[in-house]
Formats: C-alpha cells, sequence, structure tokens
C-alpha cells in the first residue's frame, strides 16, 4: 500500500514522519487496521539516512508463540529439538537499517518481556548462546488504535509501550480525512487496470458520491479490496455506482440513524430508504431497483403501495 497525501491532515502527518526520520529514536504508529501503518513504517525508513540499509518487517501476530524469540532473536545450532544450524534473527538481519515490528501488543508476555530487554539495553543475545551482539537497528512498531487499551488491560506492557512510543504517530481513519478517499480510489483503479493490462475505467459521478459518503471501517484497504473487485468483475469504461457492492451503497448511517432514533415502522423505513435512493439515482428508477436489489416492476409496485410519484 502506497501513501498518499491529499487531506491537510495527513500532509501535517507526512511533515511529521519526516521529522521523525532524521532522529534516531524508536517509532510507535498506531491506527485502525487498514489505515497505512506499514506504509508510514517504511515512508520513514525510506526518509532517513538509513535508507540504504534494509527494511525488515516482523508480522508479530504470525509468529507461533513457540518460536517468537528464536525469529527475534536468532538461535545457535542444537538450541532447540529443530535446530540444526545457527540462524540469526530479525535484529541481526536488520544490521544498521530499520526493524518493523508489526501489531507488537499481539506479542505474548513472554516475548514482551525479552524485546523490552533488548530495547533497553541495545543488545540481543541468540537463543543457546552466551555471546550478546549488539543491535543497531532502528525500531519502529505499530499497534492498532486502541494501544492505550492494551496497556490498561495488560495486553502490552507499559514499559514497552513507553519504550517503544517515545517518537508516537497516529494516522487517522479514512472517514476522517475524505479529501484522501478520491486520490486513493484513483490510484487503486490505475494499478488493478494496469495488472490487467486494460484501460482504467473513469469514476462515475454517482458512484464517487457513493465512495464519498461510506465510513469505510477497513479504511484504505478496504477501499482497495473493493475497487479491485469492481475491476475483476468485469466493469466497462466507467465505474457507475451500481458496479459499487451493496454494502458501499447500503451502510449509511447518515440516512439510516435519523430515522432509528425516532422509532419509525418497518414500512416508514422501507419507503424512506426508497424515497433516499431514488433521490441517489436521479430519479433513475432502472439504477434504483438495482441499488435496492429489485426488479423496476417491484419498485414500481412498492412505489405505487406507498403512494409515491
Amino acid at each position: 500500500m502506497k501513501l498518499l497525501a491529499a487531506s491537510a491532515v495527513m500532509r501535517a502527518l507526512l511533515r511529521q514522519a519526516r521529522r521523525y526520520a532524521a532522529v534516531d529514536a524508536t517509532v510507535l504508529i498506531t491506527g485502525e487496521t487498514g489505515v497505512g501503518k506499514d506504509a508510514l513504517a517504511r515512508f520513514v525508513h525510506a526518509s532517513g539516512p538509513r535508507r540504504r540499509e534494509p527494511f525488515v518487517a516482523v508480522d508479530c501476530p504470525a509468529l507461533p508463540d513457540t518460536l517468537v524469540e528464536s525469529e527475534l532473536f536468532g538461535h545457535e545450532r542444537g538450541a532447540f529439538t529443530d535446530a540444526t544450524i545457527a540462524r540469526p534473527g530479525r535484529f541481526e538481519m536488520a544490521g544498521r537499517g530499520t526493524l518493523y515490528l508489526d501489531a507488537v501488543t499481539r506479542l505474548n508476555p513472554s516475548a514482551q518481556g525479552a524485546l523490552l530487554r533488548v530495547v533497553e539495553e541495545r543488545r540481543v543475545t541468540r537463543l543457546g548462546g552466551t555471546s550478546a551482539i549488539d543491535v543497531r537497528a532502528r525500531i519502529i512498531a505499530s499497534a492498532d488504535a486502541g494501544v492505550e487499551d492494551a496497556v490498561r488491560d495488560g495486553t502490552l506492557r507499559a514499559e514497552l509501550f513507553h519504550r517503544l512510543s517515545v517518537l508516537p504517530v497516529q494516522i487517522p481513519p479514512l472517514r476522517e480525512r475524505p479529501d484522501d478517499i478520491m486520490p486513493f480510489a484513483r490510484m487503486f483503479v490505475d494499478e488493478a487496470a494496469a495488472r490487467m493490462n486494460r484501460a482504467a475505467p473513469a469514476i462515475a459521478d454517482d458512484a464517487e458520491s457513493a465512495l464519498l459518503r461510506y465510513h469505510w471501517p477497513g479504511n484504505v484497504r478496504e477501499l482497495q479490496h473493493v475497487l479491485e473487485r469492481v475491476l475483476l468483475a468485469g466493469v466497462g469504461e466507467t465505474i457507475a455506482a451500481t458496479s459499487l457492492p451493496l454494502d458501499v451503497l447500503e451502510a449509511n448511517e447518515a440516512y439510516l440513524a435519523p430515522a432509528a432514533a425516532k422509532r419509525p415502522t418497518l414500512d416508514e423505513v422501507e419507503r424512506r430508504y426508497i424515497e433516499l435512493t431514488l433521490q441517489f439515482a436521479k430519479g433513475n428508477q432502472t439504477r434504483a431497483a438495482a441499488i435496492l436489489g429489485i426488479s423496476r416492476k417491484a419498485l414500481w409496485e412498492k412505489r405505487k403501495r406507498f403512494g409515491m410519484r
């Protein structure tokens, strides 16, 4: 995933990240799933003096509990049953570059304690080894937006949190920076079309409106996956609103929340939803019926039942 910064908040965030890149201290990147924490970690690495050195990423949730310390710190031959050869850990592999610990809160307590010692002492010892190895890599870690809750409930050790968050940066969710939605959307459409060796379709105004109204709980990654699926489905020269998944079209909290607060009847909700869909489709009943997932005849019958023009 690439970084784009059309919104003022993201431009400010990237300026902050460039300042962090020049300072040799640990960075903790927080934010909801899919906001681009990995991309920001790579941006910090690429913007600093370590850019020509390795960038080693560790997917913490993917590490089995029994192998975490071996993967991070390495092991000597014979350290455990399957250790037939000596292996360097990720800290050694990073050298003078950057070690990126993705979703660090998912490490087990034992691994967190061992990691804390390494961060404090800047030295690592392979499993089964006796010689300490100096750690020269910069450490960048990431965590979900609720990292403070993880500290309070003990999922993340407070000492480790404070050691990692010397330079904290939080990426806001996509719904709070709508100016970034369409630049990302066009980029994802262009990239997906290039992989398919076809011309990139245009994004129609009604599709753009739908993309901007949706709240994107999966953030940038969800936007990318939605548009990739649209192209894989064989869309033509233009992506219209009817090309988008129904959950994007229907999950509009701004439409439903006011109605829910007034406790309307189901008929009232259905009538209002049909009215809003017709407004969204600019009176085009074929398009409105497609969005609603019903036939044009069924739409006509519902409008007649509700006394709608």
